[in-house]
């Protein structure tokens, strides 16, 4: 082989190893949806159910006891995920659809109310939710 083609083959096979490289970084861009604001809530919402267990165990707060601790847990990230679809719609960098968010946020809601009003109140009201956010995911659709 001669010394021309030895060289071409080191630099195809460095060009080879450097695409190989990119489309990793592709794909793994890919996967992760590009948006830290959804990975940010589930943070929070992690972050809130262990600081809510840890103060029930605690006993730091008299209203907070075992017997509700999860009904906070639930009402939390059901408030973050309104905080994340208000920031959604507001803010133009984090836009994407928030159907499926307004869904989760209304469901866990009413699970974490369940515990105080009752379930025959709740699910109703679950059920009203769902369908609001079914209904308000269309006209909140990101305009890009």
């Amino acid at each position: 082989m001669s010394e021309e083609e030895h060289r071409r083959r080191n630099e195809k096979e460095e060009k080879d190893e450097k695409d190989g490289d990119e489309r990793e970084w592709d794909k793994g861009e890919q996967w992760t949806g590009g948006d830290a604001l959804g990975p940010l809530v589930w943070g929070l919402i992690i972050i809130w159910a262990g600081l809510t267990l840890v103060a029930a165990n605690l006993g730091t707060f008299p209203w907070l006891a075992s017997d509700n601790v999860w009904s906070i847990v639930f009402i939390g990230a059901g408030l973050l995920f309104l905080l994340e679809v208000v920031i959604r719609v507001l803010m133009p960098a984090y836009r994407r659809p928030v159907r499926g968010r307004l869904i989760l946020a209304f469901v866990a809601l009413g699970i974490g109310l369940g515990g105080y009003i009752g379930w025959e109140l709740t699910w109703p009201l679950i059920l009203v939710g769902v369908g609001l956010a079914i209904i308000l995911g269309v006209f909140l659709r990101p305009r890009f």
